[in-house]
C-alpha cells in the first residue's frame, strides 16, 4: 500500500512541491549497511544514523540517494547540479546564504506519518569555510581538494525504523510544472518499487562467496 493514495496526493499538491509517497515493508535480515551496499551506488548518497548522547543504536537509520539537488562550495565558487546539469556561480554572501536562498524554492509537504526528519538538505561544512566570517591565513596545502561545503536533497530515502523493524521507502514527488501530479504520483510509486526490488536481492557481498 502507498502513502498518501492518489487523491490524498493531489489535495497535497496545492500545499508544496515537493511530496513524499511511501510503502512500509518489513526490515527482515536487512540492516543499514547491506542496503546501503546494494543502493548507494551513485556519486551523491548517505547514510545518516540518529544516535544522540552516546546511544549505542538510534530508533532511526537514513538512507539517502538519487539527488533532486546538489550544492558544492569551493571558496567564492559555488555548483549547483539539478537533475544532472551544473551550473557554476559566484559565491556572493557566503555559501549557507546561498543554499537557504536555493532552498527556499523547494516546499516539503510534510507528514505526520513520518519521522521528524524525513529528507532535507543533508551535508558536511568544512573548516575551510569560516574564512567567509574571519579572517585568517590560509598556510596550509590543500592535499585533498575537497570542497569546503557540499549538500545534496534526496529524492530517494530509506528509513530504518529499529524499535518496530520496519523500511519506510519514500520517493520526493518534485512538482515542478513539467508534469501533472496524477504522472509525478505514478512516477513515485513506480520508484519504490524500483527500490523494493533492489532490497531483496542477494547482498553482493554474498553472490561472491564461493
Amino acid at each position: 500500500m502507498y502513502y498518501p493514495d492518489e487523491e490524498e496526493f493531489e489535495a497535497l499538491a496545492g500545499k508544496g512541491n515537493l511530496i513524499p509517497v511511501w510503502r512500509e515493508i518489513l526490515a527482515d535480515l536487512e540492516t543499514p549497511v547491506s542496503a546501503f551496499i546494494k543502493l548507494g551506488k551513485g556519486k551523491f548518497s548517505y547514510l545518516l544514523e540518529s544516535v544522540e548522547k552516546g546511544e549505542q543504536l538510534g530508533r532511526y537509520s537514513f538512507l539517502g540517494s538519487d539527488p533532486v539537488l546538489v550544492f558544492k562550495s569551493k571558496g567564492e565558487r559555488m555548483e549547483i547540479i539539478r537533475q544532472g546539469k551544473s551550473e557554476i556561480l559566484r559565491v556572493e554572501k557566503d555559501p549557507l546564504d546561498a543554499l537557504k536562498k536555493i532552498m527556499a524554492g523547494y516546499k516539503t509537504v510534510n507528514s505526520a506519518k513520518l519521522p521528524r526528519f524525513s529528507g532535507g538538505a543533508v551535508g558536511y561544512v568544512g573548516y575551510d569555510i569560516v574564512r567567509f566570517w574571519e579572517e585568517i591565513p590560509e598556510n596550509n596545502q590543500d592535499d585533498l581538494n575537497l570542497p569546503d561545503s557540499l549538500f545534496m536533497l534526496s529524492h530517494t530515502l530509506i528509513i530504518f525504523d529499529h524499535l518496530n523493524h520496519k523500511i519506510k521507502v519514500v520517493s520526493y514527488a518534485l512538482l515542478d510544472g513539467k508534469e501533472s501530479p496524477q504522472i509525478a504520483y505514478q512516477k513515485a510509486k513506480r520508484e519504490i518499487d524500483g527500490v523494493i526490488r533492489k532490497l531483496r536481492q542477494p547482498s553482493p557481498s554474498l553472490l561472491h562467496r564461493g
